[in-house]
């Protein structure tokens, strides 16, 4: 029983960071770029729409608006028994059409950081720093 209680926080803090949100769709028609997301925790996106889940493929991609400045986010909750620790970070960017990119979401304690690279043939690491990459919140609206 004790060892579920952390487990149970978790579920329960992580539902509470995502609130609301609904699934986003998106628009038909619309240039698009792939999206490795990170497995930490819920990602979001943001395409001049208030922040919704970003829902991965079963290979962990998703696709997201090329050609616009989205913003990209994770929240993330844990519980090691008797403290919960929540921490939500995002980046913005400007996908470029057919363009593969990979969510790197790291945490430490209550910190947290969140990074968004452009995956690249021509790189030794197959990632490359993405020139567009800003300050999260750019994109949502209320």
């Amino acid at each position: 029983m004790n060892r579920l209680l952390p487990l149970t926080l978790s579920c329960l803090v992580a539902t509470g960071l995502t609130g609301c949100m609904s699934i986003y769709k998106l628009p038909p028609g619309k240039p698009t770029a792939k999206l490795e997301v990170a497995r930490a925790g819920t990602a979001w996106i943001c395409a001049n729409t208030p922040s919704q889940i970003l829902q991965k493929d079963k290979n962990g991609r998703a696709s997201i608006p090329a050609g616009e400045r989205v913003t990209i986010g994770m929240n993330f909750a844990t519980s090691d028994g008797y403290m919960n620790y929540t921490c939500t970070h995002s980046v913005s960017l400007v996908p470029v059409a057919g363009a593969e990119y990979l969510q790197d979401f790291e945490s430490e304690g209550s910190r947290c950081s969140a990074l968004v690279y452009l995956k690249t043939d021509d790189k030794r690491v197959g990632l490359d720093m993405e020139p567009t990459l800003g300050y999260g919140g750019a994109g949502c609206t209320q």
